[in-house]
């Protein structure tokens, strides 16, 4: 019998597309074990993030007559869960799972599609929230706490690095390292929306670095890549062009290629934060959603990455002096990256095994 495998899924301008492109990541395994999935978002996404998803079947609840305006949030997960039946279908054999990736949507969500034959896992940064879960997986380490599973006594739990779902496109190789000791490549990337601005200030700190010879001497090249879903995409190609040395991407279908390149990465903490890492390359990052702050909070704890805190209090001048600190001692800053390899991208293999064996 046919395996399903269901995936609900949201992204834009206000929630990036880090979640979507994991759970493409994941889908990717799916398919080459011969199951066949399907997507349900939310939200239509416009062509260039749709591109994305052109080999698979997507239902866009978007489409779906309301019948339930005006609900509060239990309202609307219960609508959510029903018009995802509507679209997908009840389960059609044991081997049915429903995928959720979501923070609007928890336990009565999951109840629903449970109760529709569905097995379910849920994809979560968070460690606060209910569920109604037959799998629970999420890369930062602290554990989820049983008495917020419905399931706990029978539901299996993948916690830590091991499972960060990460595009095998990013498996790490000997040559990847930096082996001349200084920084000269830096990549800014944050996302795939990027709806706090951090681009901008990165684009003036390295501004002011390129003009500052004892401290940006050492920056050769400095790759900015706009994501698909950016508001201001505009305004950063032209920041950009006025900076020696900047090249402006947008339309990129991957950032692997980049990032090989890169020596220095700035990101938020997020999904390329661990691709980056993947690749034993040092980041700067910058915590642009609460769902970072585990992770990012050891990371930073361990010395594998350079922490500027939440976006709200970073300023151009706090990213400027961070890449010139990160630049003094970048061979030191490098190695241990290096040595402690926190990730790589077998978190995919590792989560689809379990769920099908």
């Amino acid at each position: 019998m046919e395996r399903a495998i269901v995936i609900r899924v949201d992204a834009g301008p206000a929630i990036g597309i880090g979640h979507l492109r994991r759970c493409l990541t994941l889908a990717e395994e799916f398919r080459e074990r011969d199951c066949r999935v399907r997507f349900v978002c939310k939200d239509r996404f416009g062509p260039d993030v749709e591109s994305l998803m052109a080999r698979y079947a997507v239902h866009y609840l978007a489409d779906t007559r309301r019948t339930m305006e005006g609900c509060d949030a239990q309202g609307e997960e219960m609508w959510d869960a029903d018009a995802t039946l509507a679209a997908v279908g009840p389960s059609i054999g044991a081997e049915s799972w429903a995928v959720v990736d979501s923070y609007r949507l928890g336990h009565r969500w999951e109840r629903r599609m449970r109760g529709a034959g569905y097995r379910i896992v849920a994809i979560d940064d968070h460690r606060d929230r209910r569920h109604h879960a037959d799998l629970l997986t999420g890369d930062a380490e602290v554990p989820f706490d049983p008495d917020l599973n419905e399931l706990a006594s029978t539901a299996r739990v993948l916690v830590g690095p091991r499972y960060a779902i990460v595009d095998s496109a990013y498996a790490f190789s000997g040559s990847d390292v930096n082996a001349a000791g200084s920084a000269t490549r830096l990549l800014v990337s944050y996302g795939g929306s990027d709806p706090t601005g951090e681009t901008s200030k990165a684009l003036k700190a390295i501004q002011a670095l390129k003009i500052d010879d004892r401290r940006g001497g050492r920056v050769e090249t400095v790759d900015v890549v706009v994501g698909p879903a950016d508001p201001s995409s505009a305004a950063v190609v032209r920041a950009g062009v006025a900076i020696p040395d900047v090249i402006v991407h947008r339309g990129l279908s991957s950032l692997e290629p980049l990032m090989r390149r890169a020596d220095l990465v700035l990101t938020s903490g997020g999904n390329t934060m661990v691709e980056a890492l993947v690749l034993r390359k040092p980041c700067i990052v910058t915590l642009t959603g609460d769902n970072q702050a585990m992770t990012a909070g050891k990371l930073a704890a361990a010395g594998v990455i350079r922490s500027l805190g939440h976006h709200a209090t970073v300023t151009p001048d706090a990213v400027a002096e961070m890449i010139a600190r990160s630049l003094s001692d970048f061979d030191a800053f490098a190695r241990r990256v290096a040595a402690e390899a926190p990730f790589d991208h077998l978190g995919s293999r590792r989560i689809a095994a379990a769920m099908l064996a």
